[in-house]
């Protein structure tokens, strides 16, 4: 319950700040808006129920840590993690049985702070098994840690969504740039040329992209965002659940 309440914190403040200084013009509670917070409504239920469950009994921790300093523990918990994410979102896009769901999350042509809720069932209980795998078969750390690990990263999800007009060509945020993600870097991950310029995985470190060369940030932000129009899928809760072909619901909907 804890996350939830930090990860409804996180959305307000963004979409806040994304209100007040917004990289694109687009309205605060759109339609998009809408189906971003349906969908997370139901993850969240979902997470309650069968993720809850399996989580606590999944207490294996065959590499105990605890042992460690915290600062060590939480430094370990959070690249594990990162890596982790880094790869298997990877796989969402360059395996096709994987994209198939995935491409629920980048069906949005709108970015703000509620997009990171847009998702599949099945995109979601794949991100679930990480943190499960991670923390409760491999590796064993205090509970403070797994929080705090777990609570950057919804940070850095809401950040890196988030509909902001900074200047990122400034010194700073070419420094931040470097090492932590934000929403010019992961605009380009959402860019409708995905096809061809298809990368910027990482969720909350850059570096994974750099090194394994997956960046494609461009110097300003891209001409559009979403899906092919062979790809794209209905602006609806239960339509992207079943992958309806935006064809169905019609073209031109207010989004």
């Amino acid at each position: 319950m804890s996350g939830a309440v930090l990860q409804g914190g996180v959305i307000g403040l963004f979409l806040l700040l994304g209100a007040l200084w917004p990289r694109a013009a687009q309205p605060l509670l759109g339609r998009h808006t809408a189906v971003n917070l349906a969908t997370g409504l139901l993850m969240f239920l979902l997470r309650l129920s069968l993720v809850a469950v399996v989580a606590d009994r999944v207490q294996v921790g065959l590499l105990d840590l605890s042992s460690l300093p915290g600062a060590a523990q939480l430094l370990l918990a959070f690249l594990a993690l990162d890596f982790s994410r880094y790869w298997v979102h990877r796989l969402d896009h360059r395996v096709p049985w994987l994209w198939t769901f995935h491409r629920v999350h980048h069906s949005t042509k709108r970015l703000d702070a509620t997009a990171g809720l847009r998702m599949h069932v099945v995109d979601f209980l794949q991100l679930s098994a990480i943190p499960i795998l991670l923390f409760g078969l491999l590796l064993r750390v205090e509970p403070w840690v797994f929080t705090v690990a777990m609570g950057i990263g919804v940070v850095a999800d809401g950040w890196q969504h988030a509909n902001l007009r900074l200047d990122y060509r400034s010194t700073f945020w070419r420094s931040w740039g470097l090492l932590l993600n934000n929403p010019h870097f992961h605009a380009w991950h959402h860019n409708d040329e995905g096809a061809t310029r298809d990368g910027n995985y990482g969720n909350t470190l850059t570096v994974w992209d750099r090194l394994f060369g997956s960046d494609v940030t461009g110097p300003m932000a891209p001409a559009g965002l979403g899906l092919s129009a062979d790809q794209d899928l209905q602006e609806r809760v239960l339509g992207l659940q079943l992958l309806r072909p935006a064809a169905v619901a019609g073209r031109g909907q207010p989004a």
